[in-house]
């Protein structure tokens, strides 16, 4: 599967970036911060209303892509189809007021398309960090996934067992044929999960239960000794990966996971992870139902196990839910995958996101 690279990076001042293989271009970012918060509230509430999406979704598509910015945008769309090729769409901010702002939901009028579920682009947010960058290659098969379940006694019960199901039904063939390991812990203490992650060199992280954002953090919900909640912030959550150079992805399969703060671009749970060095974090920046948590992970891992590149199985899966659940639910948008920059400006620059099963 080949990729041309089109990233946008908005700084602080609401300058735009533009850079692709045909060289850069400018502009500025524009958008009714008002109208947009008014719109989000509604969404936020779980509003289901497919021209309140498609609506918001043009505004940050006409904010996120002035004139030159988008011509030079749709002649890489246009160079990519001549070549048989996809477009990666890189999106960094600098602002933590625009970086909250949910991109998943960019829709091109002219094309009757939201950009998230286009399986033509892959719409990624990218963190850029000091840190040296770290290439997602292909990992050595088996594949080994941790999936760790948590379901404290004193919170809502979610349908984790048959999320677990669906997902060892995506990859009961990949098992058998020894090409993926799946281990799963239900006890999710804080010792248990340390233990589990010095047994072996896990290539996926998957996290199913429930998660917070509140005071400008994010939270992820294990259990205590007693089997109740225990809620670990974005932190002290991450340092669970320290260290740890065998793991490419982790999935936050819980609510709220992918929300980040309006105040601070690394308070919330998968940027946090990223800027500690996971190079790729899928999480959810909205409340999931059960039935799109299990669609999700059905559809998610039966492409990764494929061999699709994690960017590329992100916009499959969200197209999936899009079909299944409809385009008037926010539902589609919620999966949101973070990775760690690497800046194309100066020069082009191929980017190397192939991710495990190839």
């Amino acid at each position: 599967m080949n990729y041309q690279d089109f990233q946008i990076l908005v700084n602080s001042n609401r300058k735009i970036r533009a850079s692709s293989q045909q060289g850069e271009v400018s502009g500025e970012l524009c958008l009714d911060m008002d109208r947009t918060r008014h719109t989000l509230k509604l969404i936020n509430h779980g509003v289901n209303d497919g021209e309140l999406l498609k609506g918001l979704g043009y505004e940050l598509y006409q904010a996120l892509f002035p004139h030159e910015i988008n011509a030079r945008f749709q002649a890489t769309i246009a160079g990519a189809q001549a070549n048989n090729h996809n477009v990666r769409l890189r999106l960094i901010f600098e602002s933590p007021q625009l970086a909250a702002l949910p991109w998943e939901f960019l829709y091109n009028k002219q094309t009757n398309t939201f950009l998230g579920n286009n399986t033509q682009t892959a719409l990624s947010r990218y963190i850029d960090v000091p840190l040296q960058k770290r290439d997602i290659k292909a990992a050595s098969l088996p594949l080994k996934v941790l999936l760790v379940i948590s379901s404290p006694s004193n919170l809502v019960k979610l349908d984790v067992a048959g999320e677990e199901k669906l997902i060892r039904a995506a990859l009961d063939k990949y098992i058998e044929a020894g090409k993926i390991e799946l281990d799963v812990l239900h006890k999710a203490d804080i010792r248990n999960i340390n233990q589990k992650l010095r047994e072996k060199p896990y290539n996926i992280f998957h996290f199913i239960g429930h998660g917070e954002f509140k005071d400008n953090k994010g939270y992820i919900v294990l259990v205590d000794g007693d089997g109740r909640a225990n809620l670990l912030d974005d932190e002290r959550f991450a340092n669970f990966f320290l260290g740890n150079n065998n793991l490419g992805l982790v999935i936050l399969n819980s609510c709220q996971g992918a929300t980040v703060s309006s105040n601070q671009v690394f308070a919330g749970t998968a940027p946090n992870l990223v800027q500690k060095g996971i190079p790729a974090v899928v999480a959810m920046q909205y409340h999931i139902l059960d039935s799109t948590a299990k669609l999700f992970a059905d559809e998610f891992y039966r492409t990764l196990a494929q061999g699709y590149p994690v960017d590329a199985a992100i916009q499959t899966t969200r197209n999936a839910i899009s079909m299944e659940m409809g385009l008037d639910r926010r539902d589609f948008a919620t999966p949101v995958l973070y990775m760690r920059a690497k800046r194309m400006f100066g020069k082009s620059k191929k980017a190397q996101v192939t991710i495990f099963c190839q």
